[in-house]
């Protein structure tokens, strides 16, 4: 006699095989709305929808993956796999994005720093970059510059006895050293008028633009080094341009010291 074995099919849950979906649905989405807009091929509107629906769908599969795991512990079903794998890809799309709100969650909604807010330094060439739907070159007013004095009081004009010139290409070498693209510069000519470069640099992850301008402006003892930078969209910067402005000053004033 030939005995049969019964074998009870597991069944593999329908939340896992979505959640893997979903997250698998919001890694082209996030990477296009990435490549596109760092190459410049669609303007910050259409890169910032299309990043926040990647997002969103990323959470979505999170959450989704979550509800299978309890289906799982609960039920016995089949799918953990699936579900970690979306819970994992989720995790990796959102981190960058959450330490980004984290770390700035107490920072004030500013998009224009300046080390000078009395006479900020100002944009030239910057403009005809910029399109009509950018965030104006005018630097904001007393409201700001109060929020920037409260929470980066770091931010200040650096002045040194040095030659003008020498400082100029100082500031011009860490500017190309650090990858951004400069759009002017104007030496000072031994003081004989103010040196301005104007750059732009592009956030790490998304490549926004923000804008710099750098003044370069002869003293009676010596030379006062004042820094603007500017995002083109958005109301708020999560302290990127400050952060810019203290680490290029930072540095220069490191180069000094070493010499």
């Amino acid at each position: 006699m030939i005995r049969r074995r019964l074998y009870t099919e597991v069944r593999v849950t329908w939340l896992a095989t979505l959640a893997r979906r979903i997250a698998i649905f919001s890694l082209p989405v996030t990477l296009i709305a990435i490549v596109l807009h760092r190459i410049g091929l669609v303007e910050h509107e259409l890169a910032y929808i299309t990043l926040s629906t990647g997002l969103v769908c990323a959470l979505l599969g999170m959450l989704v993956a979550i509800a299978a795991f309890v289906v799982i512990w609960n039920e016995g079903l089949r799918g953990l796999g699936r579900a970690i794998a979306a819970f994992l890809i989720g995790f990796a799309i959102l981190a960058w994005p959450t330490f980004e709100f984290v770390r700035s969650i107490n920072l004030p909604e500013i998009n224009d720093i300046s080390t000078d807010t009395s006479d900020p330094p100002r944009f030239l060439a910057v403009t005809s970059a910029r399109s009509s739907t950018a965030n104006s070159i005018n630097y904001p007013g007393d409201r700001e510059a109060m929020l920037q004095q409260m929470f980066y009081p770091a931010v200040r004009p650096y002045e040194l006895d040095a030659n003008p010139d020498e400082v100029f290409n100082g500031l011009l070498v860490l500017v190309e050293r650090r990858g951004w693209r400069v759009l002017d510069s104007v030496p000072p000519r031994g003081g004989q008028r103010e040196g301005r470069i104007e750059a732009v640099a592009q956030t790490f992850l998304m490549g926004f633009r923000e804008d710099i301008v750098i003044r370069v402006r002869t003293l009676a003892n010596g030379v006062r080094i004042d820094m603007r930078s500017a995002s083109r969209y958005g109301t708020h910067d999560f302290g990127s341009n400050a952060r810019r402005v203290e680490s290029l000053l930072g540095d220069f004033a490191d180069s000094r010291r070493r010499r």
